[in-house]
C-alpha cells in the first residue's frame, strides 16, 4: 500500500514539476508541434468516419444477411450504435497516432529533460534516431493491439452483473497504462533495454506508469487546450519519473 501511494505521489509532482519546465525557453517549441499534427489527423479522422458510417454497417449487416434498406426501423438506431463504438475506437486511434507521429520530437524532448536534470549527455546518431523511432512506433502499435483486445474483452463482460459496474473504470484503467507506457518508453529506449526488460520495469511500477497515462489521459478529454499540452507535459512529467524511480532503484542496490 505504501508503495501505490508512493507511487502515485512521485507522478503527481512530476507533472506539477513538469508545467513550468514546459513554458520555459527551448520547451515551448514542443506545444507547437502537436497543433499540425492534430489538424492533419482530426480532418482525415472526420471524413472517415462521416463518409463512411453506412458503408461498414451495410458491410457488416451484410454478413447476417441483411442490409439498412431492410432494417429501416432500426438503422437509425443502429447508426448512432456503431457512430459511438467508432468514436471510441477512433479515439484510442488518435491518442496513438499522436504519440507515433511525435515520437521523433518527444524522444528529443525527454532527452532534453534527462540531459537537464541528470548532466547525461547522448552523442547524435542519425541511425540511432532511425533505430529508436521504428521501436516507438512498433512498442505504441504493439499497446494499441493490446489495449483494444483486452477493452473489447472488458466490454463483454460489461454484461456480467456487478462487474459491469466497473468496467468503464477497468478500460479507463487500462488504457492509461498503456499510454503510461508509450509516454516513459523513451527513457528505456535512451538507456537501451531490449523489449523483455522494459516490458518488466513497466510492470513492476504500474502504479506510476499507469498514473502518468491517467493524467495523459484525462488531460486529452479537454478539448483543443488539452490536446496541445498534454504529449509535451506528459513526456517531461514521464522522464521525471522515470529518471526519480531509476535514482531509488540505484539507492536502494548501492
Amino acid at each position: 500500500m505504501w508503495k501505490f501511494f508512493q507511487s502515485l505521489g512521485i507522478s503527481l509532482k512530476a507533472y506539477g514539476q513538469a508545467l513550468p519546465q514546459m513554458f520555459r525557453k527551448g520547451y515551448r517549441r514542443y506545444l507547437a508541434l502537436p497543433i499540425l499534427v492534430y489538424l492533419a489527423l482530426l480532418s482525415g479522422l472526420i471524413w472517415l468516419m462521416m463518409n463512411n458510417i453506412n458503408r461498414w454497417l451495410n458491410l457488416i449487416l451484410g454478413w447476417f444477411g441483411y442490409n439498412l434498406g431492410e432494417l429501416e426501423t432500426y438503422s437509425f438506431i443502429l447508426v448512432i450504435i456503431l457512430q459511438i463504438l467508432m468514436l471510441f475506437f477512433m479515439s484510442s486511434l488518435f491518442k496513438y497516432a499522436v504519440l507515433i507521429l511525435l515520437a521523433p520530437f518527444m524522444s528529443f524532448l525527454s532527452e532534453k529533460v534527462e540531459e537537464e536534470q541528470t548532466g547525461r549527455t547522448n552523442p547524435f546518431s542519425l541511425a540511432q534516431m532511425l533505430k529508436d523511432v521504428l521501436r516507438a512506433i512498433r512498442i505504441n502499435l504493439i499497446n494499441f493491439l493490446r489495449e483494444m483486445a483486452l477493452t473489447i474483452l472488458l466490454w463483454i463482460l460489461a454484461f456480467i452483473p456487478l462487474i459491469g459496474l466497473l468496467s468503464p473504470l477497468l478500460i479507463f484503467v487500462l488504457q492509461s497504462y498503456f499510454l503510461g507506457y508509450g509516454l516513459m518508453d523513451y527513457n528505456a529506449e535512451r538507456w537501451r533495454w531490449n523489449y523483455g526488460k522494459t516490458e518488466r520495469w513497466m510492470r513492476s511500477n504500474k502504479v506510476a506508469v499507469t498514473s502518468v497515462g491517467m493524467i495523459f489521459h484525462a488531460l486529452f478529454l479537454v478539448p483543443f487546450l488539452g490536446w496541445i499540452f498534454a504529449p509535451a507535459w506528459s513526456v517531461i512529467a514521464g522522464t521525471r519519473v522515470a529518471l526519480d524511480l531509476e535514482s531509488s532503484n540505484q539507492s536502494l542496490k548501492a
